[in-house]
């Protein structure tokens, strides 16, 4: 029995270890959607880049920090051949105050949407500097349709998607 569990765990790590592995590398393939003159500019690999699987019109959500002083360029990609493109929305935390039903003023937080693709010609990366060190989320509209480019995936209805994040420090203007 105690045999029989433990080769059942090794190979449930061994199921998750190798659904990873597929799709680990996808955000380095982002630059390829970008123009020339994209491409040739120099910026540094963000660690906080991701890749994963999912499964074909999910919504994935990642997070990452934004530091004071650096530009970002953010860009998303699939690795479906042809088809839909991605559609990705950048959001913010903010504070809001609400009141409730007895007339009391509290505060909430919420996010705010600061950036849509739907909204830009679905355009597959942005590029942005902030004012102060915050947060940001995306969300993902991983496509409905099309079939991944990884032959292991191909098959099912999961593609890999990747989000990268690049950044540089940013030009200081003024005295």
């Amino acid at each position: 029995m105690k045999r029989a569990i433990i080769l059942g765990s090794v190979l449930a790590v061994v199921v998750v270890l190798q659904a990873y592995s597929q799709c680990q590398k996808t955000h380095y393939f982002c630059t390829a959607q970008l123009t020339k003159e994209e491409q040739a500019e120099f910026w540094n690999l963000n660690n906080q880049s991701q890749s994963a699987m999912f499964a074909k019109g999910q919504i994935y959500e990642m997070s990452f920090i934004a530091y004071k002083g650096y530009d970002y360029r953010l860009s998303v990609c699939t690795d479906i051949a042809g088809g839909e493109k991605v559609s990705f929305e950048m959001l913010q935390d903010e504070v809001v105050r609400v009141k409730d039903e007895y007339g009391n003023t509290n505060i909430k937080k919420t996010k705010e949407s600061i950036y849509k693709n739907a909204d830009d010609g679905m355009k597959p990366s942005i590029t942005f500097t902030t004012d102060k060190t915050k947060k940001i989320y995306v969300k993902v509209n991983v496509p409905a349709t099309g079939t991944s480019s990884d032959k292991a995936v191909g098959k099912t209805d999961n593609v890999c998607v990747g989000v990268l994040l690049e950044h540089k420090e940013a030009a200081s203007l003024g005295f």
